[in-house]
């Protein structure tokens, strides 16, 4: 079982990356993405742990997200990892405001951060948006020439975190904090 926190973004931007997923669904590459139900995301942490301080990372997390506004992102380039299952993902420019996003949320659960995957890291962490895994090289390249077209950079704006909860095949929201709300 693994906690993920999630940033998760404005209609506009969430969209716009649903539109790309069906595009690469249309093209005859699978898509997990939308299979699944994931919505459009960057992953800040995950947390592999059977027992996780939900309630109490949920309160910080609350407190938290009252007090810092929406920021907008730049969506920079594509990518791939080759290591972690054949990703391919679009880049997020690291700005001051996301890395200070990225810290902040982890030190809302300290406490669990022995179960934290490492390359959760802040020295470590690459912001991203996954738009296809668990695809043969073949796919992964499709999916990269489909990624090709979009008009790079492109804008958008984060508007909440999110914590997930997800078991094999399945991810349940736990709770949803919109910033400045």
């Amino acid at each position: 079982m693994a906690y993920v926190f999630e940033l998760t973004f404005d209609p506009d931007t969430e969209a716009s990356i649903r539109a790309l997923w069906q595009r690469i669904s249309d093209a005859g590459i699978p898509s997990s993405l939308n299979a699944r139900g994931y919505r459009p995301h960057i992953s800040l942490a995950v947390y592999d742990a059977d027992s996780f301080a939900v309630e109490a990372c949920i309160r910080r997390l609350r407190a938290y997200t009252r007090h810092v506004q929406r920021f907008s992102i730049n969506f920079s380039h594509v990518g791939v990892f080759v290591s972690w299952g054949n990703v391919v993902f679009l880049g997020v420019a690291p700005t001051e405001a996301l890395l200070s996003r990225h810290r902040e949320v982890l030190n809302l659960c300290q406490e669990q951060r022995q179960y934290l995957r490492p390359y959760y890291a802040p020295d470590r962490w690459t912001p991203h948006v996954t738009l296809a895994f668990d695809r043969t090289q073949e796919q992964v390249l499709g999916v990269v020439r489909l990624a090709w077209e979009l008009p790079l950079p492109v804008s958008g704006r984060v508007h909440a975190v999110h914590l997930v909860e997800v078991v094999p095949n399945d991810a349940r929201d736990i709770c949803t904090c919109e910033f400045g709300a």
